[in-house]
């Protein structure tokens, strides 16, 4: 057949294809082996030859080449339209295979177009089958107030179609060196991801990022794919052969160019390998926009109910848990105590040795009441003040409380404070039982002052 001839009709990117043929289910080397003018000119003419490996020209591809094995190989005609990393760019990929075979050898016409960013148009080019099912992981996605309810209606949706034995979603928190399960959806109902945590450990999920490398996501459908994978992952291809996983599809999600996290399901129906890739590929690039906003909204919300100097609740917080107990939108399990706690001498710390002294004073404020209060409701209200709330507490517990933070915070201690406490058994009033811890604070805070005359009041 004339290879070139074939190519050179098309006026669009085009190439052929070979594909060594092992076996039914084997292949070989993957070659270019004729392009046309315009193909040549996208990869750069001074790189290109005939019959040159593919992976000479740009980065090798599991997927790429499981494509290429099902059209050349299994006579499948395949579409997709996928980020392509390697040329920052989106392709729109088309593989037809031709009936010529010769020398173990079989082939494909493969075509290609680019464009800079996703188009809508392109993207919804997929099957009946899995427009409906990303149309119903968007409606879920959307139509909840329940964010981890939805996501977690979507991994299972995932883990049905597929048959896979786990669909999960896991996030990175690089900072903190772990990743953390949003959500997870198992064959078997008491399997979770933590039954598999000596193998799947922090430093392996990271590994995952430089193995996707280039391509946009991993595909690993038989022993084969596995045996390439312990080439360039040795340590991932062990723990998955150890935890009996014999398939993978893992995609990351993304936030512009920083990995948020990874869907993946582990021992799906291999049957449905290039049906899965679409829907999981499509429904991460989703998810990946919600779980984003998700993420944002939770940080904007830290970021208003968070005193960022010493890691407690602020002022606004304690004011909207106040209003809506008054309300009556939410309640305190009581009986509940209130505590308030005021620094004593940080005028004093803070005109003597600074203001940054001053801040490792609250801090050390604040790392005491978390220490005693470590399940309670802990707010810095002002300058140097504390609240606790201590809900549903009996009160000798409580007062036991109280009595391990004045010992600790006595004269001469690491940080000295005035104590003032109240204990509700009705819980009801709220407002009052804080007015009376308070006065009892400041009664404390007067007595200090008056048998410590030498320490400067804040003014």
């Amino acid at each position: 057949m004339d290879f070139q001839g074939f190519v050179n009709t098309f006026a669009m990117q085009c190439a052929v294809l070979s594909i060594e043929r092992l076996s039914s289910r084997h292949y070989g080397k993957i070659r270019i082996v004729r392009a046309n003018d315009i193909y040549k000119e996208s990869m750069g003419i001074a790189r290109y030859h005939d019959d040159m490996l593919y992976s000479d020209l740009v980065p090798k591809d599991t997927k790429f080449e499981d494509f290429c094995y099902r059209s050349a190989i299994l006579k499948q005609r395949l579409h997709a339209y996928v980020p392509t990393k390697g040329l920052n760019c989106w392709s729109d990929i088309t593989f037809i295979p031709l009936s010529c075979e010769d020398s173990g050898l079989n082939y494909c016409a493969f075509f290609y177009e680019s464009t800079r960013k996703a188009e809508t148009d392109r993207m919804t080019d997929v099957s009946m089958t899995t427009a409906q099912a990303v149309i119903k992981n968007c409606i879920n996605l959307r139509g909840s107030e329940d964010f981890q309810a939805s996501i977690l209606s979507v991994i299972s949706d995932i883990q049905k179609q597929s048959d896979a034995f786990c669909g999960t979603i896991l996030l990175l928190n690089k900072d903190k060196r772990k990743y953390e399960v949003l959500c997870e959806k198992f064959k078997n109902d008491a399997a979770r991801v933590a039954d598999f945590s000596d193998l799947l450990t922090y430093d392996i999920v990271l590994s995952w990022e430089k193995t996707i490398g280039k391509s946009n996501g991993i595909i690993i459908k038989d022993e084969e794919d596995m045996e390439r994978l312990a080439e360039i992952n040795p340590r991932w291809a062990y723990s998955l052969k150890k935890s009996h996983v014999e398939s993978v599809i893992l995609y990351p999600l993304l936030q512009e160019r920083k990995t948020l996290g990874y869907l993946f399901v582990t021992n799906y129906d291999t049957s449905k390998t290039i049906e899965l890739k679409e829907l999981i590929e499509l429904t991460a690039f989703f998810l990946s926009a919600e779980i984003s906003n998700h993420l944002m909204m939770q940080k904007l919300e830290f970021l208003s109910n968070t005193d960022l100097l010493t890691g407690v609740k602020n002022r606004n917080a304690m004011n909207q848990r106040v209003d809506a107990f008054v309300r009556g939108e939410e309640e305190i399990p009581h009986p509940f105590g209130i505590v308030f706690a005021d620094v004593n001498g940080l005028k004093q710390m803070n005109d003597e040795n600074g203001h940054d002294s001053g801040d490792v004073l609250l801090k050390a404020a604040a790392n005491l009441l978390k220490e005693i209060f470590w399940k309670d409701e802990i707010y810095r209200s002002g300058g140097d003040e504390f609240v606790v709330i201590v809900p549903a507490c009996q009160e000798e517990d409580f007062i036991k409380k109280v009595n391990s933070l004045k010992e600790r915070s006595c004269y001469g201690s690491e940080v000295c404070l005035a104590v003032g406490y109240a204990w509700n058994e009705e819980g009801k009033k709220l407002r009052r039982t804080m007015h009376i811890a308070d006065e009892a604070m400041y009664a404390d805070k007067e007595i200090f002052y008056k048998n410590h005359g030498e320490i400067l009041r804040r003014k």
